[in-house]
Protein backbone atom coordinates (compact mmCIF):
# COMPACT_ATOMS: atom_id res chain seq x y z
CA UNK A 1 0.00 0.00 0.00
CA UNK A 2 2.86 2.37 0.83
CA UNK A 3 4.33 1.77 -2.63
CA UNK A 4 1.00 2.57 -4.28
CA UNK A 5 0.69 5.82 -2.31
CA UNK A 6 4.23 6.75 -3.28
CA UNK A 7 3.55 5.91 -6.94
CA UNK A 8 0.41 8.06 -6.90
CA UNK A 9 2.31 10.94 -5.27
CA UNK A 10 5.11 10.74 -7.84
CA UNK A 11 2.61 10.63 -10.69
CA UNK A 12 0.87 13.74 -9.42
CA UNK A 13 4.14 15.59 -8.84
CA UNK A 14 5.56 14.74 -12.23
CA UNK A 15 2.36 15.67 -14.02
CA UNK A 16 2.43 18.96 -12.16
CA UNK A 17 6.00 19.63 -13.25
CA UNK A 18 5.50 18.47 -16.82
CA UNK A 19 2.08 19.64 -17.83
CA UNK A 20 0.85 22.28 -15.42
CA UNK A 21 3.94 24.44 -14.96
CA UNK A 22 2.85 26.83 -17.76
CA UNK A 23 -0.62 27.11 -16.18
CA UNK A 24 0.88 27.97 -12.80
CA UNK A 25 2.79 30.77 -14.50
CA UNK A 26 -0.50 32.33 -15.46
CA UNK A 27 -2.14 31.65 -12.10
CA UNK A 28 0.73 32.30 -9.72
CA UNK A 29 3.05 34.33 -11.94
CA UNK A 30 5.84 31.83 -11.33
CA UNK A 31 7.68 29.29 -13.45
CA UNK A 32 10.45 26.89 -12.57
CA UNK A 33 13.54 28.99 -12.04
CA UNK A 34 16.94 27.86 -13.25
CA UNK A 35 19.22 28.33 -10.24
CA UNK A 36 22.48 26.95 -11.63
CA UNK A 37 24.18 24.56 -14.02
CA UNK A 38 26.95 22.12 -13.21
CA UNK A 39 28.36 20.04 -16.04
CA UNK A 40 25.43 18.45 -17.84
CA UNK A 41 22.92 18.97 -15.00
CA UNK A 42 20.73 21.96 -14.13
CA UNK A 43 19.16 22.90 -10.80
CA UNK A 44 15.61 24.31 -10.73
CA UNK A 45 13.19 25.55 -8.07
CA UNK A 46 9.48 26.10 -8.31
CA UNK A 47 7.11 27.36 -5.64
CA UNK A 48 3.36 26.99 -5.88
CA UNK A 49 1.55 28.42 -2.91
CA UNK A 50 2.87 26.61 0.15
CA UNK A 51 4.78 23.93 -1.83
CA UNK A 52 8.47 24.16 -2.59
CA UNK A 53 9.63 21.95 -5.46
CA UNK A 54 13.32 21.64 -6.27
CA UNK A 55 14.88 19.38 -8.85
CA UNK A 56 17.88 18.70 -11.01
CA UNK A 57 17.46 17.67 -14.63
CA UNK A 58 19.47 16.53 -17.61
CA UNK A 59 19.01 15.43 -21.19
CA UNK A 60 20.95 12.71 -23.02
CA UNK A 61 24.29 13.47 -24.62
CA UNK A 62 23.79 10.61 -27.10
CA UNK A 63 20.73 8.74 -28.39
CA UNK A 64 20.16 5.62 -30.48
CA UNK A 65 18.61 5.00 -32.95
CA UNK A 66 19.63 8.20 -34.66
CA UNK A 67 16.75 8.11 -37.18
CA UNK A 68 14.08 8.57 -34.44
CA UNK A 69 13.17 11.76 -32.62
CA UNK A 70 12.28 11.82 -28.92
CA UNK A 71 13.10 14.19 -26.07
CA UNK A 72 13.70 12.45 -22.75
CA UNK A 73 14.54 14.16 -19.45
CA UNK A 74 15.89 12.61 -16.28
CA UNK A 75 14.99 14.29 -12.99
CA UNK A 76 15.86 14.04 -9.34
CA UNK A 77 13.29 16.01 -7.42
CA UNK A 78 12.76 17.04 -3.85
CA UNK A 79 9.36 18.26 -2.78
CA UNK A 80 8.88 20.01 0.54
CA UNK A 81 12.38 18.96 1.68
CA UNK A 82 11.80 15.20 1.24
CA UNK A 83 14.54 12.85 0.03
CA UNK A 84 15.84 12.72 -3.56
CA UNK A 85 13.30 11.11 -5.92
CA UNK A 86 14.58 10.08 -9.38
CA UNK A 87 12.12 10.05 -12.27
CA UNK A 88 12.20 9.95 -16.04
CA UNK A 89 10.14 11.37 -18.86
CA UNK A 90 11.17 8.97 -21.63
CA UNK A 91 9.83 11.18 -24.43
CA UNK A 92 7.58 8.56 -26.05
CA UNK A 93 4.90 6.04 -25.10
CA UNK A 94 6.38 2.79 -23.83
CA UNK A 95 5.30 -0.61 -25.03
CA UNK A 96 2.75 -2.08 -22.60
CA UNK A 97 4.26 -4.35 -19.98
CA UNK A 98 7.83 -3.13 -20.44
CA UNK A 99 10.04 -1.33 -17.99
CA UNK A 100 12.96 1.00 -18.45
CA UNK A 101 16.45 -0.14 -17.50
CA UNK A 102 18.96 2.28 -16.06
CA UNK A 103 22.58 1.15 -15.95
CA UNK A 104 25.37 2.89 -14.07
CA UNK A 105 28.73 1.11 -13.75
CA UNK A 106 27.81 -2.45 -12.67
CA UNK A 107 24.38 -1.58 -11.26
CA UNK A 108 21.11 -1.89 -13.18
CA UNK A 109 17.77 -0.48 -12.02
CA UNK A 110 14.28 -1.06 -13.40
CA UNK A 111 11.98 1.92 -13.63
CA UNK A 112 8.24 1.33 -13.91
CA UNK A 113 5.98 3.44 -16.07
CA UNK A 114 2.74 5.04 -15.04
CA UNK A 115 -0.55 4.58 -16.89
CA UNK A 116 0.31 7.02 -19.68
CA UNK A 117 3.48 5.05 -20.47
CA UNK A 118 5.68 8.14 -20.76
CA UNK A 119 6.90 8.77 -17.20
CA UNK A 120 8.73 6.29 -14.97
CA UNK A 121 9.94 5.89 -11.40
CA UNK A 122 11.63 3.39 -9.15
CA UNK A 123 9.21 1.57 -6.89
CA UNK A 124 10.92 1.83 -3.50
CA UNK A 125 12.74 4.49 -1.55
CA UNK A 126 15.65 2.06 -1.10
CA UNK A 127 16.06 1.72 -4.89
CA UNK A 128 15.92 5.50 -5.26
CA UNK A 129 18.71 5.96 -2.73
CA UNK A 130 20.83 3.28 -4.43
CA UNK A 131 20.33 4.89 -7.85
CA UNK A 132 21.35 8.33 -6.57
CA UNK A 133 24.45 6.84 -4.91
CA UNK A 134 25.37 5.04 -8.12
CA UNK A 135 24.96 8.31 -10.04
CA UNK A 136 27.44 9.96 -7.67
CA UNK A 137 30.02 7.23 -8.34
CA UNK A 138 29.50 6.84 -12.09
CA UNK A 139 30.43 8.88 -15.12
CA UNK A 140 27.62 7.75 -17.45
CA UNK A 141 24.04 6.51 -17.13
CA UNK A 142 22.50 4.40 -19.89
CA UNK A 143 18.70 4.31 -20.12
CA UNK A 144 16.99 1.74 -22.35
CA UNK A 145 13.34 1.45 -23.27
CA UNK A 146 11.02 0.08 -25.93
CA UNK A 147 8.40 2.25 -27.63
CA UNK A 148 4.80 1.19 -28.22
CA UNK A 149 5.88 0.49 -31.82
CA UNK A 150 8.65 -1.88 -30.72
CA UNK A 151 11.55 0.50 -31.28
CA UNK A 152 14.38 -0.10 -28.80
CA UNK A 153 15.97 3.15 -27.63
CA UNK A 154 19.16 3.90 -25.73
CA UNK A 155 19.84 7.25 -24.07
CA UNK A 156 23.31 8.07 -22.72
CA UNK A 157 23.37 10.65 -19.92
CA UNK A 158 26.58 12.23 -18.69
CA UNK A 159 26.86 12.27 -14.92
CA UNK A 160 29.32 15.16 -15.05
CA UNK A 161 28.08 17.73 -12.54
CA UNK A 162 25.53 15.50 -10.81
CA UNK A 163 27.33 15.58 -7.43
CA UNK A 164 27.60 19.37 -7.42
CA UNK A 165 23.98 19.67 -8.60
CA UNK A 166 22.80 17.47 -5.73
CA UNK A 167 24.81 19.61 -3.30
CA UNK A 168 23.15 22.71 -4.74
CA UNK A 169 19.77 20.98 -4.44
CA UNK A 170 20.51 20.50 -0.73
CA UNK A 171 21.37 24.19 -0.45
CA UNK A 172 18.41 25.70 -2.33
CA UNK A 173 15.82 23.26 -1.05
CA UNK A 174 16.49 23.54 2.68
Amino acid sequence: MKTLKKYFRFTCIFLLLTFLAPEFHVLANTQPQLKSRFGDWSVFTHSTGDRNICYIASTPIKQDPKDKNWTPNFFISRIDMNYNQPSLNIGYKLKDGTSISVKILNSTFAMTSNKDGINAWLMTEDEEKKLVEAMKKGYQMIVKGTSEFGTNTTDHYSLKGVIRSLQELDSVCS
